[in-house]
């Protein structure tokens, strides 16, 4: 496969050196039920599962004109529950071995959270509850399934007191009544006000860490920050974490283990401008994208020590945004970035509304938005240059056109003698196993 790579012009030494951007070694997996129409914000979780095929289990959620959840097992097949006409900007998470999971979201001026279960094939969905009234931009996240502690935690903006508020509760639901966020800093060292757009990292029962944008009245300034709910003796950034005025950012944050000893206890990535904005433990906030380079919002997660943060990006084949991402071991940034949606895709159309979810099982759940339609994916990183993950068994193929009718069928052993003798083009493939299960779906572009 040829690697791509990406000219930068160091500005501050005067020099030029090539970055590589290395293509996805994974398939695209592409969401039945689609279209999907005017997405604008997707969620993801990822759980350890022991009774499911590959003893992991991923759940999906996005808005638009068709706002829906999906559970995808992999080796089992995708399956779908929709969410109530009008949701906005949802977030999802599953646990508790992948029998639990609370899905979170907007609808006519509250947040709602509705709790569903899975067994094999087979979601169920409870009705949906409204936690809050006049709020928006609920985050959601839950502990570390390694540990097996269904503690879950959603963080919105309260309209009616303009700050940031949480409600605790489990996988199995029973949210309890909301709680302001504290409001000290722990980078400004000050009590911000006129917070908003937060998210949440769940470290275990009373031990949660918050970020968010929010004004430093004695910088004069907006900012990103951290809060604190925790036992645990967290600091902020030193530097770097200053606004410029007039910005609306949306910091994301994800952590490993409690341990302020460590500079990767967690990550906070935010867009500011086109600077995809990076900041771990004690140490400055940074840009870590390509220079020259036009970006839009990204998501980051850990995967046992190591994390991830993704990002639609022009770096690949400007003016087309694509999928790009950069990893961490422990708190050392990886020389090389990569390449999410596989080659495929890759200058055709643009992606946007990235989420990215891990576990302690080193393995990422990854979705976006494009051309109509959802984009989802397993990647096992373990800090390697490509995003990688192990190759799905398949007995038997069928090949789609875009306007449905299948051009070619058959089993693993003829696929590349019919597939040969498709038309270049972009197509749609679906893959079954021995048991006539679909097991990957994939949109391929033919050369």
């Amino acid at each position: 496969m040829k690697r791509k790579i990406y000219t930068l012009i160091m500005l501050s030494g005067h020099w030029v050196f090539a970055q590589p951007i290395n293509p996805a070694s994974t398939v695209d997996l592409l969401m039945p039920g689609g279209a999907y129409l005017n997405v604008q914000n997707t969620g993801a979780g990822i759980s350890q599962c022991s009774f499911c095929a590959q003893s992991v289990v991923h759940a999906y959620t996005w808005d638009g004109d068709n706002p829906s959840i999906a559970v995808y097992e992999p080796g089992n097949g995708t399956f779908l529950q929709p969410l109530p006409a009008g949701a906005t900007d949802p977030d999802i998470v599953i646990g508790n071995d992948g029998n639990n999971g609370v899905v979170v979201y907007e609808l006519n001026g509250d947040v709602e959270y509705s709790t569903f279960t899975y067994s094999p094939g087979a979601i169920g969905l409870s009705a949906p509850i409204v936690l809050v009234n006049n709020a928006g931009h609920p985050n959601i996240d839950v502990s570390s399934d390694c540990d097996k502690d269904i503690t879950t935690v959603i963080v919105f903006d309260d309209y009616t007191n303009n700050n940031i508020y949480y409600s605790q509760g489990t996988l199995l639901g029973a949210f309890g009544g909301t709680t302001l966020v504290n409001t000290l800093g722990l980078s400004q060292g000050v009590g911000l006000i006129n917070r908003k757009h937060p998210d949440v990292q769940v470290y275990s029962l009373g031990n949660y860490l918050f970020t968010s944008q929010g004004y430093d009245p004695v910088q004069l300034s907006d900012c990103v920050d951290l809060f604190l709910a925790s036992t645990a003796s967290f600091i902020g950034f030193t530097s770097g974490n200053l606004l410029l005025p007039n910005l609306k950012v949306h910091p994301r944050i994800d952590g490993v283990v409690p341990n302020p000893g460590l500079s990767y206890a967690y990550s906070v990535v935010y867009k500011d401008h086109d600077s995809i904005r990076h900041g771990l433990q004690g140490q400055p906030v940074s840009s870590i994208q390509p220079l020259g380079s036009l970006s839009g919002r990204p998501a980051v997660a850990f995967s046992g020590d190591y994390h991830d943060a993704i990002w639609p990006s022009d770096a690949l084949a400007a003016p087309i945004y694509d999928g790009l991402g950069r990893g961490f071991s422990g708190g050392i940034i990886d020389p090389f970035l990569k390449e999410v949606n596989d080659g495929s895709t890759t200058g055709l159309f643009d992606k946007d509304a990235f989420s990215i979810a891990g576990s302690c099982e080193n393995a990422y759940a990854m979705c976006w938005a494009g051309d109509d339609q959802i984009y989802y994916k397993q990647a096992n990183a373990f800090g390697n240059p490509n995003y990688k993950t192990e190759q799905i068994q398949w007995n038997r193929f069928e090949l789609f056109n875009l306007a449905g009718q299948c051009l070619a069928t058959g089993s693993d052993n003829d696929y590349s003698t019919k597939v040969g003798l498709i038309p270049q083009g972009l197509y749609i493939e679906v893959y079954y196993d021995s048991n006539d299960n679909v097991v990957n779906r994939a949109k391929v572009y033919r050369k």
